[in-house]
Order: C-alpha cells, then structure tokens, then sequence
C-alpha cells in the first residue's frame, strides 16, 4: 500500500541530513545525496523504511575522489563542459571501481591474517582520507581552471569562460557518477535477485557466475538491440536523407570538365550532397588566373562518381575513368587520385590548393564509397574506403600504363582522416606507393593506419613517434606545421628530398592521429618524449601539446577518445583542422609539377580565397 504523505516527508528529510552529513567527508557528496534520495523515496523501497548506502561505499568514493584529479588533468586539448562532464563521469565511475577492489582484496587478506582493524580505526581512517583527498580535489580542480586556459591559448581558441565552463563540466560529471552508482545498485540488486532464484536448484559456487554472466549477457543483448542498433540506423538514415539533399547553394556545374555538367556522363542527381558540394565548388580558370597571376590559366578538372544502390565499385571505377578520358585529364600535368572521409567530403584545402598551386593544369578523381560519418564508417566498415581506394586507383594505373610514357599526367594521391587511412591502405606498404606514384599528401591519418604505424616503427633513431623521421627524410616527411619539410623535430636540417615525395601531416593536438586501442594499457612512447611535455624546442616550431599530461591506464585512452569528439572544433593548423597548412605541403610534393613559386603573400591570398568559397 502506498507510504502515507507524513511519512515521504519524513523520510525525505532523513535523506536529506544523511547526504547533508557526508559533506564533510569528500567532494563528491552531490552524487552521494543523489544515489540516498533515489533509494529512500523510490516507490517500494521506502515501505520497507528509510534505507542508507552501505558502509563498503566509502573505499568506492576515495577511488573516486582519487579519480577525480586524472579526470581534469590536461589532455590533446582543452574541454567543453560536456566533454569534461562525461570525462569526469567515466573517470570517477572506474576510480570507484578500482577502490572497491582494492577494499575487498586488503580485507581478504587482514582476513587470512587475522588481523582485521576495528571499525572505530576504519571509520576513523576513512573520515580522515574522505577530508584529505576533498582538500586534494579542490586544490586540483583550482589548478585545472589555470591549465585549461592556458591550453586553450595553445591552440589558438580561447574559451569564453573557462573556468565556468570547466567548473559546469565537474558537477555535471559527478552528477553522472552518482547515476553509474545507481545503474551499478540496480544490477547489482538484479543479480542478487537472479542468483538466489538458481540458488533453490544449484549450489553457489554455480549459480552465482551463472547469474553475472546471465545478466551481462541479457544486458548486452539487449543494450546492442535497443541503442547501438537503433542509434546506428537513425544516423543511417539521417545520413542518407542528408546525402540526398540538393542545395540550391550548389548549383549544376556548366563546365564540361566537371562531373554533373550537361555534357558529363554522371548525370546531377547521382553524387552525393557532398559530391554536389565538390563539383559546383572550386576555382576556375579565371579565379586561378588572377589570384595567381597568371596568363595561361586552365579550367581544373574535378571528378566524382557518388554513392549508387546496385553500382559496385569497379562499376564506379569505370564511369570514374569514363569521365577523366571525356574531359581530357591525361592531357594534363597533375592527376590527383583522392578519397572522402566519410560522408564524401574532400578538404577544400588539397583539392582547391592543388588547383590553384598547378596553374588549372589538373584533374581530381575520387568515387564515395559511404554516406555515413567517418566515426559511423569507422564503426561499421573499415574495409571500404580501402577496398574503393585501392580498385580507383588500380584501374587508372592500368589506363595510364597504355599510355606514351612522355604522355601521361603525374599521379598524386591524397586524402585526409579516414580517407588517408583509405588510399594508404591501397597500397601494401610504402615502398609499392613510390614505385607507383609521383608524390603523396595524408592528412590526419588514424593511428590505426598500417602504413603509418609501420613507417613509425622504422623511423630513424632518436627520432619521436610524435614527429619521425624517415631515412633523414630521403622521400618520406611528417609534419606538424610547415617547418618541418626542411628541418627534423629539433631544428636539424634533414637530407635531400627525393622524388616522389610524401607528407604525412599530422598536429601534435590531433586525437585521432593518437588516440589507439594500445593506449588503453601501455603508455605511448609519444608522451614520453621531448616536446611532449612542453620540453624547449625551435622556436619556428610549434609545439600545441599541453604541459603536464600524463598517462593513466584506461583514462588516458578515454581522455584522448574522447578529445575526438570536439576535435573539429578549433582553428586551422590545431587539433583535427589541417588548412592553410596545406598549401605549403602541396606545393613541396608537386616541386616542379607547380605552376608557381607559393610565397607567403600567394599563400595568403589563396587561403582567403578558399575560406570565402569554403
């Protein structure tokens, strides 16, 4: 029967002193008041009387408290609130986790020796290190508001607010942690619940490991059926109405040398929103006439074959060559094979900044192999973007071959994010990509890259993971800010640049260049090298990797991860946003396939020019 309307307030009031009390036993009282409230007045529970946490909890919320200072320690870069609120969630949740091991574990063995402390001298050991580590947390969370302005400073994006921002972010996050101690009470009660059900017909040794493992299993079915499923196929099917959009921003190209003309064979209505965005963007030879003075301007080819149900992507890769032989692209000086990330987007910034830096005189080829996001591709198909990478570029190749040798275009290729890690995985390692091409332009590549761990493994020694150095440099070059094309991580002037050339770009602040399943348990040998930790180096080098970060095991990995999620959300040459940048990269690997010499001033006007078109 329902309790009496007295006697909720009562009981309200009861929870209410409780939590009050904890106080002053740690920072993290909001998400203790939260958890007593809920289960003093969650109907049911409050007929059987008021009802408090168990004793056991206070190993739990040291951990947690512990947890608290990785949590807002510095990362890649600085946080939004509701990074720093999930950050915080997760960090406190395994923190608590982790003191309860421990908890159960010491008293195990004070139980094998049988010498277990009193509870007068664990309560009172308890109350001191709630305090301590309370005043600890305090003075972290004070220090963390100083480092994440200054971090924000660091890549060039200063916060409105950061300590408001930072400090939203905190509470929010414990917060968070008090909803995992629930999420944690309720299965843990469920379990219970199951195991003394098998309990009438199996002996404990059996039933409880059944009754974990029958929980975890039924939880993650139905978790994976409910939310991963269903979250995955709304963005599927966002992502398509989004692919489908057309824009009357993005009007049909009327030039024949792009795709989607009149005169093309891929009618308007087939490439993606992106690929619409591609065809009808862009400079012409006009615009690449007067930005870059020149008198012999050509109109740029770009080709770009979408996404079709039934059309496979040898099918793409035929109507793709169809098209680059209908516009005369191996007529021209530059062929540029690329491939999108995700969704079919290619950076203005490689396909216009080619364009202008060739005079016109080039021709950009990339088929979609998706409409999702890179992160949803990532999910749940990585082996497209190599698979249509690798047939593109094989069957130009095989074109090219049939070809005079004084005849044909010098093949580029490009691609940033998961399209780097899409057109490098065509190749089988690096030596066939240079027997193979005239030069190479990645962007951003995942960590998961295989060529880009295996040149990493085989840099120079001495050399850092962060920024390697390939055979001093000999045809290979990694890059973090234009500078290093000619110098390595400290200011040594690298060897000859031979062609073909390559640049692997990559900010020291871009999570997911290094964020790996690996940095879950194993320190990155990135964090432990010299400009990783602000260590002095060249002042033309611009190092945007935060002092004071640290590795924890799990925490780190959660921490850079989720350093993804706002990664696209700083200005150009930090984090995930590869710009102006480029430019320079391009015109290094096209050496003498560039129309003109790119100096700062041609690079200014240039980079405005795409900003406005972009």
């Amino acid at each position: 029967m329902p309790t009496p309307p007295g006697r909720t307030g009562r009981l309200a009031r009861r929870a209410v002193r409780a939590a009050l009390r904890r106080a002053a036993t740690g920072s993290l009282s909001a998400a203790l008041f939260a958890v007593e409230v809920y289960a003093d007045l969650l109907p049911g529970v409050r007929m059987v009387g008021p009802r408090r946490l168990p004793n056991t909890m206070g190993p739990g919320v040291l951990g947690a408290e512990a947890a608290t200072w990785w949590a807002i320690s510095p990362s890649l870069l600085p946080r939004p609130w509701w990074v720093t609120a999930l950050n915080v969630a997760f960090c406190q949740g395994f923190g608590h986790a982790v003191g309860t091991g421990i908890h159960f574990a010491s008293v195990r063995a004070f139980d094998a020796l049988g010498h277990r402390p009193t509870p007068r001298v664990t309560h009172g050991t308890h109350r001191v290190l709630h305090t301590v580590l309370g005043a600890t947390t305090a003075a972290v969370t004070l220090s963390s508001f100083i480092r994440q302005e200054k971090q924000a400073r660091l890549v060039d994006s200063p916060q409105r607010h950061p300590q408001r921002s930072a400090a939203v972010g905190i509470l929010t996050g414990t917060l968070g942690y008090g909803a995992l101690l629930l999420l944690a009470e309720g299965s843990q009660s469920s379990i219970n619940r199951l195991n003394a059900t098998l309990r009438r017909w199996l002996p404990p040794a059996v039933s409880w490991p059944i009754a974990l493992l029958g929980f975890a299993g039924l939880t993650t079915l139905a978790s994976d059926q409910v939310i991963v499923r269903q979250t995955l196929n709304n963005i599927a099917r966002r992502a398509r109405r989004l692919n489908d959009a057309v824009s009357a921003k993005h009007p049909q190209p009327t030039e024949p040398e792009r795709t989607g003309s009149p005169q093309s064979i891929e009618s308007w209505s087939m490439p993606g929103s992106k690929g619409r965005k591609l065809l009808a963007s862009g400079p012409r030879a006009r615009d690449i006439a007067r930005i870059c003075r020149l008198d012999d301007a050509e109109e740029p080819i770009r080709v770009f074959i979408g996404l079709i149900d039934g059309r496979t992507y040898e099918q793409a890769a035929e109507v793709a060559l169809a098209e680059l032989i209908r516009a005369g692209a191996f007529s021209r000086r530059v062929l540029a094979i690329m491939s999108s990330a995700g969704t079919g987007w290619l950076s203005p910034w490689s396909t216009s900044g080619l364009e202008f830096l060739s005079g016109g005189s080039s021709a950009i080829v990339a088929i979609q192999y998706s409409y999702l996001p890179s992160a949803a591709s990532y999910v749940t198909d990585r082996e497209s973007p190599v698979t249509a990478s690798r047939i593109l570029i094989e069957r130009i190749l095989a074109h090219l071959h049939t070809l005079p040798a004084d005849a044909r275009p010098h093949v580029y290729v490009s691609g940033e994010s998961l399209g780097a890690y899409g057109i490098a995985g065509a190749f089988a390692d690096v030596d066939e990509l240079l027997a193979h091409v005239d030069g190479a332009v990645f962007s951003g590549a995942p960590r998961f890259t295989e060529m880009l761990r295996a040149l990493t493994h085989r840099r120079d020694a001495g050399s850092p993971e962060r920024l390697p150095v390939i055979d001093r440099g000999r045809h290979v070059r990694f890059a973090a800010t234009p500078d290093h094309l000619g110098e390595d991580f400290s200011g040594r002037t690298l060897g000859t640049w031979s062609h073909p050339r390559v640049v692997f770009a990559q900010h020291a602040s871009d999570p997911v260049v290094f964020w790996g399943t690996d940095v879950f348990l194993r320190e990155p040998e990135w964090l432990r090298e010299p400009g990783s930790r602000g260590v002095p180096a060249p002042a033309a080098q611009r190092l945007d990797v935060v002092h004071g970060m640290r590795w924890v095991p799990l925490i780190t990995a959660w921490q850079v991860g989720l350093d993804q999620l706002s990664s696209l959300n700083f200005p150009g040459g930090h984090a995930h946003q590869y710009h102006e940048e480029m430019l320079y990269y391009w015109a290094a690997v096209l050496g003498e396939d560039a129309a003109v010499q790119l100096d700062d001033c041609l690079a200014a006007r240039i980079a405005e020019w795409i900003r406005r078109d972009a």
